[in-house]
């Protein structure tokens, strides 16, 4: 067998790393991991195809140039989306012989090979190519927008293709690129089957179908948070709404009231239930369709972020023989999942258990489900008191929303029953002050309730890209509370990677608070007591706050700061609640630094190292040392311009090109693809305005910003920030981080020249 050669000796074979060598190998020493391919490419001493090719003479392959073949629609679809990502592999080709070709940018991950193989069924030949090549080829083939486009291209607008909607729909992505290859498609049958492919997928809990004055707006909640992924022709709303309802079993017809439905979806071994629901808006009928997986009841507790301590509670609780217990929280909190879990535990052949619902959202088999009909005079109070001439052992009540709901819901626990149900308030404590406010009275609340939980749901930072950090100063103000050290384990969300669909977070944990209810607490309750004292007494006995229990979950690795205080809001404690929380996790103040620039209280990468450093200096950047910078900075020479300079940094491609098409007319732009490369080209350039991406290799844009913002020669020069993230969090990130102006991507070309235009005209241009 012929022997391995390093990728390095093929290289300088080649003649590609001349004296590059060395600062490749103190990249890897800074990155840990990092191969030395990757590392060659950072920083710009080879490209991409130079790795391809070495890569496949090393291991003896072929490689492929994914935009100059044939890629197969129907053998692309042989592996999702999801995997295709993960392992950077897609499938474009088959042989007669039945082998797969699989074009990929790291031939050595045997175990992404397996996988590749166990999911197609087939025998894999692999072929060489680079990651952006994989990367534009998923996007290209898997992309929603551009399948969908393709579905819908010279399509007769009168053409309304319509079937009967099965029991349970049958998702198949391979019968839709078949369909797409032979012309056969059924439009808007497939169109329907792709966006609940798509959702499926990426793992979203509802698809909103939005119309708008220019078409219809697709968007995905994914993890909490909703994102667009496609925008329809409007043209396609009417047939495309009516597939839907009959999906639903739905009226069609009927377009002016809202209207509610359910369906079944299988994709694979993958069952789900699906709830519809349409609303009449301005231009049209607005739906959501929420996608309800069965698979989640039967996780564990401490899947879904219960301690032990808590869960250890909750089952006390569960098991008594009677007593109420309420889950609360906003909507979209995990109410439901809990309630449902909690349900399943305590199915058994010998337990009765009938539970009341509006709308029905999983079907739970050995237990009696009855759906609420107003119009049918089917209520939670009246089937409450139906219900117990049945004598069930637990009830379970969907939502307390009015005082007889209430009321017959804590009669029901005094006369033996176990009752769950959920209500919405802010904290524990403060769902005994709303069944009081309801008109409940103390002796019946005092005698009926066993415990509280509180729950709200916050995103997970994805393992492939989430980076240890100490948590930043901001974040402990947006949260409200004075600045503590959080201990080795805290992490910030890392710049996206495949796995997380570039969002820094994947998946959802809870956090919980949980009040059982004690003699003291009850006595409280019956003699009339202030929220204060009830506050008191919650702590006394054992109360475990959200907050700590969130800021637990930080400490741990397992969300951040920032997460926290998007969902948690400490004004709903008292501050002596606050403290106790804060002392039950042993947290002292960080210790005071001296003063510096905000931007360093925010950096979304940890400081640079001393190597780093020595790479600056390597660069032959202009002296920027604090003590040699003179305290005035001289004036930037605006007149003796014909037109400003533009500096570009950003590291996709795609971006710099897109900002110098829609700059190129009035300004000079230069680019950079890193932020040393940027620094460097400041000092060098001396621009007008720098135009700087957030997350980038080596250096990142808030670091960059700062440096420029900190040194009087430079400070004055507006910095425009582009970033993926537009959350308010991040904006306000890039604000501290001494930005002039932000702009989320995408971004409208013309609004981007526009700022552009305003921003020079504030440093003295005219336009």
């Amino acid at each position: 067998m012929i022997a391995e050669r390093k990728i390095g000796e093929i290289l300088v074979d080649q003649g590609l790393l001349e004296a590059k060598l060395r600062e490749a190998l103190q990249v890897q020493q800074l990155m840990p991991g990092t191969r030395l391919g990757v590392a060659l490419v950072r920083i710009g001493a080879v490209t991409e195809d130079d790795v391809a090719e070495a890569l496949a003479l090393q291991l003896g392959l072929e490689t492929v140039d994914l935009n100059q073949v044939r890629v197969d629609p129907r053998v692309v679809w042989l592996l999702d989306r999801a995997t295709a990502d993960r392992r950077s592999m897609i499938p474009y080709q088959r042989r007669r012989d039945g082998t797969l070709l699989v074009a990929c940018s790291d031939p050595r991950d045997d175990e992404g090979v397996r996988e590749v193989e166990q999911r197609a069924r087939t025998q894999v030949q692999l072929r060489v190519t680079t990651p952006a090549q994989i990367r534009l080829a998923i996007e290209r083939h898997y992309g929603l927008e551009s399948v969908a486009e393709r579905m819908l291209r010279g399509v007769d607008p009168s053409l309304r293709s319509m079937t009967v909607s099965p029991t349970c729909l049958e998702l198949d992505s391979r019968a839709i690129a078949e369909h797409l290859r032979a012309g056969k498609a059924h439009l808007y049958v497939e169109l329907v089957n792709l966006l609940l492919i798509n959702a499926i997928e990426r793992r979203a809990s509802d698809i909103h179908l939005e119309p708008q004055h220019d078409g219809i707006r697709v968007r995905l909640r994914i993890d909490g948070v909703l994102r667009e992924v496609v925008r329809l022709p409007d043209w396609t709303q009417a047939s495309l709404v009516s597939r839907i309802k009959v999906l639903g079993q739905m009226n069609v017809a009927e377009r002016r009231r809202p209207q509610d439905g359910k369906a079944t979806v299988r994709l694979g071994h993958q069952t789900l239930d699906l709830r519809i629901a349409t609303l009449p808006s301005q231009y049209g009928e607005n739906m959501v369709i929420r996608l309800l997986d069965p698979a989640i009841l039967r996780q564990d507790f401490g899947e879904l972020g219960w301690s032990p301590d808590l869960l250890r509670t909750w089952y006390r609780l569960l098991t008594a023989p009677r007593g109420t217990l309420l889950v609360v929280g906003p909507t979209g909190s995990g109410k439901s999942t809990t309630l449902y879990a909690s349900i399943q535990r305590l199915n058994t052949e010998g337990t009765s258990i009938v539970t009341i619902e509006d709308p029905i959202e999983y079907t739970l088999p050995g237990i009696t489900q009855v759906q609420v009909n107003e119009k049918a005079g089917v209520t939670f109070a009246k089937s409450i008191r139906a219900l117990l001439r049945q004598d069930p052992n637990v009830v379970v009540i969907g939502e307390i929303r009015d005082e007889e709901t209430a009321q017959a819901a804590l009669q029901a626990a005094t006369t033996g029953h176990l009752v769950l149900t959920t209500l919405h308030t802010d904290n524990a404590v403060a769902a005994i002050t709303r069944l009081l406010d309801l008109g409940v009275p103390r002796y019946l609340l005092g005698t009926a309730m066993s415990g509280v939980v509180s729950q709200r749901l916050v995103r997970r930072v994805c393992p492939d890209c989430g980076v240890r950090s100490p948590v930043s100063p901001e974040d402990w103000t947006r949260l409200g509370l004075p600045a503590a050290d959080l201990g080795p384990k805290a992490v910030r969300v890392g710049p996206g990677c495949p796995r997380c669909q570039y969002l820094g977070y994947e998946g959802r944990v809870g956090i919980f608070e949980m009040l059982a209810f004690g003699s003291r607490l009850s006595q409280l309750i019956q003699g009339g007591c202030s929220e204060g004292e009830l506050w008191e007494a919650a702590v006394e006995e054992g109360l475990k706050t959200l907050l700590q229990d969130a800021i637990e979950k930080v400490m741990a690795g397992v969300t951040t700061l920032e997460e926290i205080a998007r969902v948690v809001s400490v004004a709903d404690y008292p501050r002596a609640v606050l403290q106790s929380a804060l002392g039950n996790l042993g947290l002292q103040a960080a210790a005071p630094e001296p003063p510096r620039p905000p931007v360093q209280e925010l950096e979304e990468i940890e400081e640079i190292s001393e190597s780093a450093l020595e790479e600056l200096g390597e660069l032959d950047l202009a002296p920027i040392d604090q003590a040699e910078a003179p305290v005035q900075a001289p004036p930037r020479p605006v007149s003796s311009r014909d037109r400003p300079v533009v500096l570009v940094v950003d590291d996709a491609q795609e971006i710099l090109q897109l900002v110098t098409m829609a700059l190129e007319d009035d300004y000079v732009i230069h680019t950079a693809q890193d932020g040393l490369e940027g620094l460097s080209a400041v000092h060098r350039l001396r621009p007008d305005l720098v135009v700087l991406d957030v997350m980038m290799p080596r250096m990142s844009g808030y670091e960059v910003c700062g440096a420029l913002k900190e040194k009087p020669e430079t400070r004055d020069i507006p910095v425009l920030m582009l970033s993926a993230r537009g959350e308010k969090a991040h904006v306000k990130k890039g604000f501290y981080a001494g930005a002039d102006d932000y702009l989320p991507k995408p971004f409208d070309p013309e609004e981007l020249l526009l700022r552009t235009r305003a921003m020079l005209r504030r440093s003295g241009w005219a336009f």
